[in-house]
């Protein structure tokens, strides 16, 4: 089964202005046979705070209320399978073939897991010693760039973002944190939550200038730019070839 087809719906964390984005995900999610204008797919509005609420900048909380507010509304419209990608997501050629697809979506109907991370951070050689495919993971590690979350634990992974909202920051059980950290901090509180990972790794995120952080000098400088850009190019193609991790 190809991935439109298994999920109700595919949510797509994204700023309108930001078109070099949208074309790159465009062209990513046509390898994987999505039509980014198909109805399942997804652009919820992007909330526009004024200030950071104690978060570490005003793009950090946007991002976090943004992950919230699709979570909320898979929670209040009773979805079953939702996937959720930040618009820099790119993804290995071997999740175009239609096996690998299958594959992906015949684990994931099985009623054994709590959160998925097609995409994460978890170095090659920690997963050496798994079997390939979607495993168990115990561990801590960052991104939520490219996650699904079964139903049963919608509301408790709501009910805690809502309270790190709350909490000052540098509260024990978090308070104001990126998302990722709020993801990382929910399955060290819950335990029992099982986390499944794409073994091999199955989405990175592509090398650009960052929504939620100052640009850099070299992406400024006309000077080097355009290099910059070609590099990360090269760097985004080997990782989906699978030559770097």
């Amino acid at each position: 089964m190809h991935l439109i087809d298994f999920f109700d719906r595919i949510y797509i964390i994204h700023l309108p202005e930001r078109t070099d984005r949208y074309q790159a995900l465009s062209r990513e999610l046509a390898g994987l046979g999505i039509n980014i204008r198909d109805p399942k797919v997804r652009f919820p509005a992007p909330p526009r705070p004024t200030e950071a609420n104690g978060f570490p900048s005003i793009g950090v909380y946007s991002n976090f209320i943004r992950h919230l507010g699709i979570l909320k509304e898979t929670l209040q419209d009773g979805l079953e399978r939702v996937w959720i990608l930040e618009d820099d997501a790119i993804f290995r050629h071997t999740l175009r073939q239609k096996d690998e697809q299958d594959k992906l979506t015949q684990r994931l109907a099985q009623d054994d897991w709590d959160l998925c991370y097609v995409g994460h951070a978890i170095d090659r050689q920690a997963l050496r010693s798994r079997q390939l495919g979607l495993v168990p993971f115990e561990g801590e590690f960052l991104w939520s760039h490219c996650y699904s979350v079964h139903p049963r634990i919608l509301p408790q992974l709501v009910q805690y973002f809502e309270e790190t909202l709350v909490n000052p920051p540098g509260h024990p059980r978090g308070g104001r944190v990126y998302i990722d950290g709020a993801f990382n901090l929910f399955r060290r509180l819950h335990p029992e939550a099982v986390s499944l990972v794409s073994n091999p790794n199955l989405s990175s995120q592509k090398g650009s200038c960052s929504n939620i952080a100052a640009a850099a000098w070299y992406d400024r400088a006309p000077a080097t730019k355009p290099l910059v850009g070609a590099s990360r190019a090269i760097r985004d193609e080997l990782w989906r070839l699978g030559s770097l991790q």
